[in-house]
């Protein structure tokens, strides 16, 4: 009789135990089919609520530190605690004794009664001494919980604190990878397009992918000007949604920014339920946000989606200043010099063009002779249209030879040569800029003499020499031009230059002496100097 006792009990040990080695395999092949986490603990709940045989479970997450300790990580059923401060409390008991929980017989627990639930056990999950969740089971069916019950949820337990840590750092590996290939996205992005507003549509498109949003927005300040420009893309980009949101999304940004770092909106409005906003600093004046809106999902944006936006936002800073700046380079110089001395200037990434700095160069002056009797003759607006002509014409040439326009004082043209792209033979381009300039103005005057009646010729001036060039001013205005000795000389020249005239320095001339044919003049005295200059009229261009 003793020995077929413990038969019975040798078999039920047996059985236990296979039971348990079909539980672990089961167990391994879940943890092998998913990255997962969430699926992969729904996975783990299911198998063991079928193999404990109890109505419920619940995994339940454990973020120490967090405002929010306690989440569900995976349940069998759509009903969770209807008490919350229950749940809370067993949880935190479980946390702090790191022991397992096991009640039989709720007849005594009215909380628990009050829940239906009959039994349970709750077990802490413990990795490296810490508890990271605790799993329940609840109610067993048509028994008691007993010490095989304990021994198998202990093992699947167990198991499911190893596999949430490993599911962990799998994703963290992922989302590693998945920020460094967001980086990248945008570096490629910043490399390959060159124009600001295709840039910075292409960036936020990779946003609305990275993180799964119905949104993704950047929102550029000026602080001196106290302007705003929105850009947006994404699935409501098209619809009235940004119209009617703008202003809030205005607010968020503000918020973002007086913050100074990653800030999340919860409920902004009817129609924003969720938003992450991060501020980048672009220059002293100008700031900027990228934020993203409504995430498809139910979850809502996640720390992953924060860390992303956040990366996107770091990656974008420099090359929106960078933009910024070429874009401000650009409107600047516009006016001055041609397209492809600005295309020159987008790509030199190493020169301050509005620093003030001392070189040598070259600069032409022209004006015209006998204006003043056309302004006696013709009406204002006659003069005004030979004018526009005139600048207009002279313009494309200077900027032909790589000059750049310095100003228009009266009748009189200012061109600079040499800056702010720097090159070789600048003194040689503003002499054949003149040599044609002269051409021009001779067809002109045919023109205007059938036209008007009136001879309007051009005198020019040209000296090479050391000067001071850039951006000068006051804070109200400033202009790109150069002043110097050498900048008077010029204008010197030009003064006394006749119709038809290009006359040029003994510096220019010895820049170009090989290349030109000159007539030697009578030397020139120039204000402030004591010896006269040496000057020559310049007629035609060598052909080599």
């Amino acid at each position: 009789m003793a020995s077929t006792e413990k038969v019975k009990k040798l078999m039920t040990k047996i059985r236990a135990q296979a039971e348990r080695l079909q539980v672990l395999k089961e167990l391994a092949e879940t943890e092998s089919s998913t990255n997962d986490m969430y699926l992969l603990l729904k996975e783990i709940l299911l198998l063991t609520v079928r193999a404990t045989k109890v109505e419920k479970g619940f995994i339940i997450l454990h973020n120490r530190g967090s405002g929010n300790p306690f989440e569900y990580g995976a349940t069998n059923t759509t009903e969770q605690f209807e008490d919350k401060t229950l749940l809370r409390d067993v949880c935190d008991n479980i946390v702090r004794s790191q022991k397992p929980l096991i009640i039989n017989d709720t007849r005594l627990h009215r909380r628990l009664r009050r829940n239906k639930i009959l039994n349970m056990i709750a077990i802490p999950m413990i990795f490296n001494k810490e508890v990271i969740g605790i799993f329940l089971i609840l109610n067993k069916r048509k028994a008691l919980f007993k010490k095989r019950d304990l021994a198998l949820f202990s093992m699947i337990s167990k198991f499911t604190s190893s596999a949430i840590m490993h599911a962990k750092a799998s994703q963290e590996l992922g989302n590693k990878d998945k920020e460094l290939e967001t980086i990248y996205a945008v570096d490629r992005i910043r490399d390959t397009i060159k124009d600001f507003n295709t840039m910075m549509e292409a960036i936020l498109q990779e946003v609305t992918q990275v993180i799964d949003a119905k949104l993704a927005f950047f929102l550029l300040y000026n602080k001196k000007t106290n302007k705003t420009e929105l850009k947006v893309s994404g699935q409501l980009k098209s619809s009235t949604f940004v119209h009617s949101n703008a202003n809030s999304i205005y607010e968020i940004s503000r918020a973002a920014l007086d913050a100074g770092e990653l800030k999340e909106f919860t409920r902004v409005n009817k129609e924003i339920d969720s938003a992450i906003c991060t501020p980048i600093v672009v220059s002293d004046e100008t700031m900027g946000v990228f934020g993203v809106l409504n995430p498809n999902n139910r979850q809502g944006f996640t720390a992953v989606d924060k860390r992303l936006l956040d990366a996107v936002a770091k990656q974008s800073d420099s090359a929106i200043f960078e933009d910024l700046e070429k874009a401000e380079i650009k409107k600047m110089f516009s006016r001055y010099v041609s397209e492809d001395v600005i295309d020159s200037m987008m790509n030199d990434q190493n020169q301050d063009f509005m620093k003030i700095n001392r070189r040598e160069m070259t600069v032409l002056f022209s004006d015209l002779r006998g204006f003043t009797s056309l302004s006696e003759k013709l009406e204002p607006e006659q003069i005004v249209e030979i004018l526009n002509e005139h600048f207009t014409e002279m313009t494309e040439i200077i900027m032909k030879h790589r000059g750049t326009l310095d100003k228009f004082v009266g009748d009189e043209i200012m061109a600079l040569f040499g800056a702010p792209i720097y090159y070789e033979g600048h003194a040689l381009k503003a002499v054949k800029c003149a040599l044609e300039m002269q051409q021009k103005a001779q067809a002109m005057e045919r023109k205007l003499k059938k036209q008007f009646g009136v001879d309007i010729t051009i005198g020019i001036g040209i000296n090479t020499g050391e000067m001071v060039v850039g951006n000068i001013g006051s804070k109200k205005r400033t202009d790109y031009t150069v002043i110097g000795n050498n900048v008077n000389i010029a204008a010197r020249l030009c003064s006394a230059a006749k119709a038809g005239q290009v006359i040029i320095t003994e510096n220019t001339y010895n820049e170009v002496k090989k290349l030109v044919k000159v007539q030697k003049l009578e030397p020139l005295q120039a204000k402030g100097k004591t010896n006269a200059l040496e000057v020559y009229n310049v007629t035609s261009v060598v052909n080599l």
